[in-house]
């Protein structure tokens, strides 16, 4: 599936509603430092439309971006993926010089008995 980017109508309305100023910190907005983003991330379902539409300065954008939206879309593949039992194999090893003893319940030194 592609990104739905906005359009450019879209864009000229956002930065219409912004009154060229981010809408996260309120700094004023400059030439090629200007960002659109998606408040609902493209990647979960978020439409390329007014309502979904941010206008971020670079800063605030790449703040947003690293610490909301790659979380939450790396943990919405996680849950889908476990959902369908595509879930990868374990990374757990068991140990080398252990065993596991049925009668304790528990891993347990290969030396121990």
């Amino acid at each position: 599936m592609s990104r739905q980017e906005f359009t450019a109508k879209v864009k000229v309305a956002a930065f219409e509603r912004a009154a060229g100023r981010c809408e996260a910190c309120t700094a004023p907005l400059r030439v090629g430092k200007t960002h659109y983003d998606h408040v609902i991330p493209d990647a979960m379902g978020g439409s390329p439309t007014i309502e979904n539409c941010a206008v971020l300065c670079a800063s605030c954008h790449g703040a947003k971006t690293a610490g909301q939206d790659v979380p939450q879309i790396a943990r919405a593949k996680r849950r889908q993926a476990k959902h369908i039992g595509a879930k990868g194999p374990s990374k757990w090893r068991k140990p080398s010089g252990v065993r596991f003893d049925w009668k304790q319940g528990r891993y347990v030194k290969e030396a121990e008995q």
